[in-house]
This record gives C-alpha cells, sequence and structure tokens, in this order.
C-alpha cells in the first residue's frame, strides 16, 4: 500500500491510493506518484480549507459525505466542485446545510429589491443631484428621506384620518340636517330609508368643508407627484396605490357635487346603486395607510412573509373548498328528512362554510344525530384548516424578520463606515502610519544614477583640488 501525503491549507493528510481510487472520476482519484521520485512517499499540496478537507476524505474511507452543520453551503459547494465530487454522495442528513444558501440568497435578494424600490430617485440623466424634483419626489414619496418628508408624512396621515372620520359621520342620522327639498316627491320612487336619508338631508356644512379640503389636498398630492415622479407615467398610473389613488380621487369629485345637486331626474333605486358604488370607491381612501406603515420593517416583513406564503395559502385554499363541497353535500342528504332546513346543496354549502370558519350563524342547523355527527367533523376539520396557516406564516415571518435585521445592521456598519472614512482630514492617516517605501526597478536605476553622479563630482571636485594645488606649488617654486 503506498502512502499518500496531503498538505492541505498547512494541514497534514495521510491515506493511500487504494482509498482514494475508491471515488472515480475526481480529482484525488486522478493523484499519481512521481516515478522519478523512489523510496519516498507521495506528497500533494493544495490551498484549500482543511476543515472541509477532512470530511471529502471520509467520503473515500467510508463512502459516506456529511459536512459540520456550522459551514456554509456555498463554501461546501464550491469545494465539492474543486474537488469533482458530485452531489449524489452527499448525505440526506446534510441536505439543508447544503441548499439552505439559496434559500438564504433567495430572501436577501428579495429584502434588497424591497430596500431599492423605497430609494427610487429621479434618474441621473434627467435630474442632477440636489435639484427640485428630486427633492419634491423624496419628500412626497420617501418620509424617512429627511425631515420635512416625515413632517409631511404625518400631515398626510392625519388628513387621511380626518378624511376617514367624516366618510363614518355622513353616515349618522343624528348630525345630519334636513334640505328644503320636498321629501314626498321623492317618497314615491324611494326604496329605502338610506336612499331617503341623502335625498332629504345633508350633512352640516362644517364636515361639508372638510370633505372638500380633504378632497383638494389629495388631488393635488396626486397630481404633484405626477409630475415629479422619475417613473413613466403608464408605470406610475399602472401602480396599485397611485390605482387606488385614483379611484378615490375620481369617485369624490363625482359623489361630492352628486350629493349637493340631488338631481331629481334619477330616481330612487338608480341613486341608492349611485350611492352604494360612490361609498365603495370613497372607503378605498383607508389603503393610504399603507404609505404609512410601509415606513416600518415589521410591515415589510409581513409582506414578504405573505408572499412566501402564496403557494402554502393556495394549497389550503384549494383543500378548504374540497372539504366545503364534500360536508356540504353530505349534509344535504343527511338531512334528507328535514323539509324545513337544507332545501338543496347550495344551502349545505353555505352552512359548511360558516361551520368550518367557525362563524356559525345558526341561520341553519342539523336537527338529526347523523347531521349533528357530520356538523361535529366539519367543525373539527375547519380548526384545523385553520391553525396550519398560522404556523407557516409565523415561520416565514421569523425566517424573513431575522433575515431583514442582519441585513439592516450589516447596511448601518456600512454606512457608519463611510461616514467615519468621510470625517478623516486628507493626510490624517501619515500621522499615525509611517508609509512603507516598496522598491521597484525603477527606483532602484534611479539610486543608482544618482550614486554614479554623486561619485563622478567627487572625482571631478577631487581632480580639480589637485590641480590646484599644483599650480601653487609652482608658484612658490
Amino acid at each position: 500500500m503506498e502512502i499518500v501525503h496531503l498538505n492541505i491549507g498547512g494541514s497534514m493528510f495521510q491515506t493511500t491510493f487504494e482509498t482514494l481510487a475508491k471515488i472515480p472520476d475526481t480529482k484525488l482519484s486522478g493523484l499519481k506518484r512521481d516515478l522519478s521520485i523512489k523510496d519516498s512517499p507521495a506528497s500533494f499540496f493544495f490551498d484549500r480549507n482543511p476543515d472541509v478537507f477532512n470530511s471529502i476524505l471520509d467520503l473515500y474511507r467510508t463512502g459516506e459525505l456529511h459536512f459540520p452543520s456550522n459551514i456554509c453551503g456555498a463554501t461546501l459547494r464550491t469545494e465539492l466542485e474543486f474537488w469533482q465530487i458530485d452531489k449524489k454522495y452527499l448525505s440526506e442528513c446534510c441536505l439543508e446545510a447544503f441548499y439552505k444558501h439559496e434559500s438564504n440568497l433567495s430572501i436577501l435578494m428579495e429584502i434588497k429589491n424591497l430596500e431599492k424600490s423605497k430609494v427610487l430617485d429621479v434618474p441621473i440623466e434627467e435630474c442632477r443631484e440636489g435639484c427640485w424634483r428630486n427633492n419634491i419626489w423624496r419628500t412626497l414619496q420617501y418620509p424617512q428621506s429627511s425631515r420635512k418628508a416625515s413632517v409631511f408624512n404625518t400631515l398626510y396621515m392625519l388628513i387621511v384620518v380626518l378624511s376617514t372620520a367624516v366618510l363614518f359621520l355622513s353616515t349618522m342620522a343624528d348630525i345630519r340636517k334636513p334640505t328644503d327639498r320636498n321629501s314626498e316627491f321623492y317618497n314615491d320612487t324611494l326604496t329605502t330609508p338610506k336612499t331617503n336619508l341623502y335625498f332629504t338631508t345633508t350633512v352640516p356644512d362644517s364636515i361639508k368643508y372638510i370633505d372638500a379640503f380633504c378632497g383638494i389636498f389629495f388631488t393635488i398630492e396626486y397630481l404633484a407627484r405626477l409630475w415629479v415622479t422619475p417613473l413613466k407615467c403608464r408605470h406610475f398610473l399602472c401602480t396599485p396605490p397611485n390605482v387606488v389613488d385614483a379611484v378615490c380621487i375620481i369617485a369624490f369629485w363625482i359623489f361630492f357635487p352628486l350629493l349637493q345637486m340631488r338631481p331629481e331626474s334619477m330616481n330612487g333605486t338608480a341613486f341608492s346603486y349611485v350611492i352604494m358604488i360612490l361609498s365603495s370607491a370613497s372607503l378605498l381612501r383607508l389603503f393610504r395607510f399603507y404609505r404609512f406603515m410601509n415606513r416600518f420593517q415589521s410591515f415589510d416583513v409581513i409582506n414578504l412573509a405573505a408572499r412566501a406564503s402564496m403557494y402554502q395559502f393556495g394549497i389550503l385554499i384549494a383543500i378548504f373548498f374540497l372539504s366545503n363541497l364534500f360536508f356540504g353535500y353530505l349534509i344535504y342528504y343527511v338531512e334528507f328528512q328535514d323539509h324545513n332546513a337544507f332545501s338543496n346543496a347550495f344551502t349545505g354549502l353555505w352552512w359548511a362554510f360558516i361551520t368550518m370558519t367557525t362563524v356559525g350563524y345558526g341561520d341553519v342547523v342539523p336537527t338529526y344525530f347523523l347531521g349533528r355527527i357530520v356538523g361535529v367533523l366539519c367543525a373539527l376539520t375547519g380548526i384545523i384548516m385553520l391553525a396550519i396557516p398560522v404556523a407557516v406564516v409565523t415561520s416565514n415571518f421569523t425566517v424573513y424578520y431575522n433575515k431583514l435585521k442582519d441585513y439592516s445592521n450589516h447596511e448601518k456598519a456600512k454606512k457608519k463606515e463611510n461616514k467615519s472614512k468621510c470625517r478623516l482630514k486628507p493626510g490624517s492617516e501619515s500621522k499615525s502610519v509611517s508609509p512603507i517605501h516598496v522598491l521597484t526597478l525603477e527606483t532602484i536605476e534611479s539610486h543608482k544614477n544618482r550614486v554614479e553622479i554623486g561619485k563622478s563630482k567627487k572625482l571631478s571636485v577631487s581632480h580639480q583640488e589637485k590641480v590646484g594645488q599644483g599650480a601653487g606649488g609652482g608658484k612658490k617654486m
């Protein structure tokens, strides 16, 4: 048995050629003894990680590839590629550590993309740094960019709260005052008391002015962002938050004048549908709180965790509807003898949906013994299904929260280091650290030239002195 000495990054390993030949088509199995050196063990040096190589050498010895859990998966992948070892030799117990770095990289990429979307500025080719377009855009869009942007964002949120309060206060009949219009003209066509409330009464002038002020403010703010946005107009208008803002603004400028004019040509039914549609559209102004929540990292983590859980949510929703169909159709035939409840299978679907979500309206209930057993099984199935998404979202939330926290701390440390470097005065490093002179061919040649020039000067000076001394001596003689 020929012994092989392997020097891996300064650590010595000893094995045999027979052991290395057990895994063919690898870098180690291709090592051969140098025949020119006799009566001495073969020795090879590789500048690689010795901690990982210990596990790789065990593969040749035992046939199983196991890695320490404290080594990054990217390092393992790089070492396997260098030693030309296929991933099929990797044991199943180490698959998590091997592939974990890929999921971590994908999570960090999502976090980086989210952070980049929050710092979108005017392009350099369109606007220089510090121009008015860039300042207005950052003030309107990014509350964390400056103090004035934070103040504007606070004012924006207060106006959102004020407009939402006006939206709800306008539905209270106690604070509304009657109009001078004849209500009997509308009684023949009105269908509901709610429609009659909007026909024959109006909100106080103070609420009306506040509502008009909020609508004008949101309109100006939206047009200002559209004016200074660095995005293309089509991209800006198709962004979901901007679509919501546009719908709210359009609904306001239709709904507000309509309530003031109250057209007599419109009957009660048509007016009811218009009120219902425009009021529902106006309620979308609540989504403007998204801009306020978007400045907190926890809200970003919730968004990322929800996106990561969409696949699991889709599977659970599919299972939920299949179970709903099963119990809804089953309860219809189990309660077949009851003519008062579960008149059709669609009623059974409604009952199964309400039971599985643990709402339990009680409008339709089973009365027979078998029907109650089906109800118990339906409720237990719903409880189990509701508990599964909580665990999935919690796990994803924990993973994304830890990664976002580490990424934020790393970015803060980098910014702090850059600021400390910028604060250093020019030449301050030379006071604490003396420069090291590096010898090059040019410096050596220039030094030789200076030495030769100095010697030639000395020789010329000494020759002149001798000549002078000889001339002086002649005169004395």
